[in-house]
């Protein structure tokens, strides 16, 4: 987790994130970043700051181009050249990691959202 972000460093970040999300993603990260925060001191709290590491980096890393891994359709390649898959907290992993694997995607980036969450509420970094 990260540590050491200000609450002034934290909110900037968070306004700025919250700006440039799309509506319904924007309505969800101000209730959570603004509304939801929960600092203590002169520090953001080190999971809040997880919590706009990881929507920063979505926003960053959410478009690409197909990954052309058969069987997963809606893997993408993302800026950073990482395989990405977007999937709901039940998923098994097994088949998309065996699928990026005979593909020949040395790492796939999983992003882990509720079904009806615009926003993930982590990422994991899979090596098939």
């Amino acid at each position: 987790m990260p540590s050491g972000m200000t609450v002034r460093e934290f909110d900037r970040r968070a306004d700025r994130l919250v700006a440039i999300l799309p509506h319904a993603a924007a309505l969800a990260a101000a209730g959570r970043l603004r509304d939801g925060s929960d600092h203590a001191g002169p520090e953001a709290h080190p999971y809040d700051a997880s919590v706009l590491h990881v929507w920063e980096l979505y926003r960053m890393e959410r478009d690409g181009l197909p990954a052309r891994i058969p069987g997963l359709p809606d893997a993408f390649v993302s800026a950073d050249g990482i395989a990405n898959l977007i999937v709901d907290a039940v998923s098994d992993l097994s088949d998309a990691a065996s699928a990026a694997r005979a593909a020949g995607w040395p790492l796939l980036r999983v992003w882990m959202r509720g079904e009806t969450d615009p926003l993930p509420y982590r990422f994991l970094l899979v090596r098939p």
